[in-house]
This record gives structure tokens, C-alpha cells and sequence, in this order.
């Protein structure tokens, strides 16, 4: 675990304010050097250009290879209202869990990804890899493009999100070998494309098996970024509270907002997934790359010794 609940990075300390004015001949410097590229990028403000500074400990050339890196992609002009219209195959539409709902405290979105009715499987077999991880750079953008909105609402910059993850329900099924290394890629670019985005991630409902499923992905994870995961306990609730008022969450997790229909999950923000029916099924296997392989000949033997990290 990265956290215990009690601490946690939160934008707008003393520390990040410092931050904030130490790079100002750096952040000049910066721009400088990405004179080329600057009318392409998504935003030209100095706050966006700090992000991927902060995202490389203010190392210029390490920063610049990043961002020219992602641009290169063609990832960044996917941004705003060019990314709402990517298409994407109605069977992730519809059973990707998932979704923007309401605003924390100083103003910033809250995303809450929804794990146990997660079909990973189902959605492999039925969509591409590639559809997949489009899919979730496109809830990205459009997490972006609410920063944007609520800093000209409000008056002052949002760059960051709040998450919350639901983990009521995980179980081996999530820890099937193609799912967690796309999941390992999704965390990947979001850490690529999205420097200094998350402003802390809330664990809720954290099984027994929640430490190795975290095991198997947190490599993907930034340092800063781990620091930012705080798994709550049994006062879950009352903790999401401190951060978001009440009114802007959804009764399911302790709030008072519901659907205007009075669903108290916010399902018309909110995907809770679901298995996955077989008629959308493309595929009933994918080739998995395994570490190790042996050939055991018909009454022969073959040991191998594991080390068991769930009972």
C-alpha cells in the first residue's frame, strides 16, 4: 500500500507553490526551446508547460524529449471537442466502467473507475487492445477539457483530478495476464501523456487481494504518482467527504446526488459495467507471451516452485 489514509499530496501546498516560482526562468527557457511545436500543443500557458517540467524534476532536456515524444504520436491533437467525436465500438460504450461525476472541493472533476463488474475478459474478446486504450484517452481528454471549463468558471487554473476507485469485487478474473498488461499500458499513458494531472486517487472497498493486484501494475507508476494512492478504510465515506461535499457525490458512495430520475448511482455519469454477452465476441483467445514455457513429455515430471503472494 501507498498510503494509509491520513496523508496525501494536495495541490496547492506551500510546497507546490514554492515550485511554482522557483522554474520561472526555467519555464522561459522551455518555451523557448519548443518554439517549433508550440501551436500545436493543447495549451501554451505557462502553468501547462510547468506540468511536464514538474513531471521530469525540471530537467529541460528530459522534459522537451517527453513532450516532443507524445506530440510525435499525434496523441495532443486528439484534444477537446475533435476527441468527442473518436469513435469508439459501441460494446466498450457500454460495458467499460466508468465515469466523470461532480466536483471535488476546489473545484476539480472526480472520476470514479468501477472495478469488481469490470469484464476485462469480455471486452478483450470483443474490442482491440488499441480500442481499449483509445477509449480511455479519450476519457482523459475529456477529463482535460473539464479542467479547462472549471478553470474559466471559476476564475482560477484546475489541472487536476480527483479519482476515486471502487475496488468492491476485485478478484482473479482482474488478474488475468492480458488484462493486467493492458491496464499496465493504459497507466503508462496516462503517466506519458498526462504529467501532473492526478491530484490523488482513493482507494474504497480494498479487498484482501487488493496488495497484489497493486504489485502487478504500480511499476507503471511514477513515484510522485504512488504517493498520490491512498487506501482508505472502514470510514471511506466520512474521508470523501473532507475532500468533495456531499452534494457532489453520489449516494452509492456516501454523498446525496442522484440522477434526476433519483438513482442513487449516477448511472447516467457513472458505467458500472457488466459481463460482457458472448455474441459480441470477435475473438476466443488472445496469444499470450509467458516468461517461461516447458514441454512435458507423457510420463514425465516437471517441478516448478512459485512464490505464493495470496493465499
Amino acid at each position: 500500500f501507498e498510503g494509509t489514509g491520513k496523508g496525501t499530496n494536495l495541490e496547492g501546498s506551500g510546497e507546490d507553490q514554492a515550485s511554482l516560482r522557483q522554474p520561472s526562468l526555467l519555464s522561459l527557457q522551455f518555451r523557448e526551446k519548443l518554439q517549433d511545436v508550440l501551436p500545436t500543443l493543447p495549451s501554451q500557458d505557462d502553468s501547462y508547460l510547468l506540468k511536464w517540467l514538474r513531471a521530469r524534476s525540471f530537467d529541460l532536456p528530459k522534459a522537451e524529449a517527453m513532450l516532443r515524444k507524445v506530440r510525435e504520436r499525434g496523441t495532443l491533437l486528439l484534444g477537446g471537442p475533435r476527441c468527442a467525436g473518436t469513435y469508439i465500438p459501441g460494446v466498450i460504450r457500454k460495458y467499460m466502467s466508468g465515469g466523470m461525476c461532480g466536483y471535488d472541493r476546489e473545484g476539480s472533476p472526480v472520476w470514479y473507475e468501477i472495478i469488481g463488474p469490470l469484464d476485462a475478459k469480455g471486452l478483450l474478446f470483443s474490442a482491440s487492445k488499441q480500442d481499449l486504450i483509445k477509449n480511455k484517452f479519450r476519457d482523459c481528454e475529456l477529463l482535460r477539457h473539464a479542467c479547462d471549463q472549471q478553470s474559466e468558471k471559476l476564475g482560477k487554473k484546475i489541472e487536476m483530478v480527483t479519482m476515486v476507485y471502487d475496488c468492491e469485487g476485485l478478484g482473479l478474473k482482474h488478474l488475468w495476464k492480458p488484462a493486467v498488461e493492458t491496464y499496465g499500458e493504459i497507466l503508462s499513458m496516462f503517466e506519458e501523456n498526462y504529467p501532473e494531472s492526478l491530484k490523488r486517487l482513493f482507494i474504497v472497498k480494498a479487498p484482501k487481494l487488493f496488495p497484489v493486484a497493486y504489485n502487478l501494475v504500480k511499476h507503471f507508476l511514477s513515484e510522485d504518482t504512488r504517493k498520490k494512492v491512498v487506501v482508505l478504510g472502514a470510514n471511506w465515506k466520512e474521508v470523501l467527504q473532507k475532500y468533495i461535499d456531499p452534494a457532489q457525490i453520489p449516494v452509492e458512495y456516501g454523498g446525496t446526488l442522484t440522477d434526476p430520475d433519483g438513482d442513487p448511482k449516477c448511472s447516467s455519469k457513472i458505467n458500472y459495467g457488466g459481463d460482457v454477452p458472448e455474441r459480441y465476441y470477435v475473438r476466443d483467445r488472445l496469444a499470450q507471451k509467458y516468461e517461461h514455457s516447458v514441454v512435458v513429455n507423457r510420463g514425465s515430471s516437471h517441478q516448478v516452485e512459485y512464490e505464493i503472494l495470496f493465499p
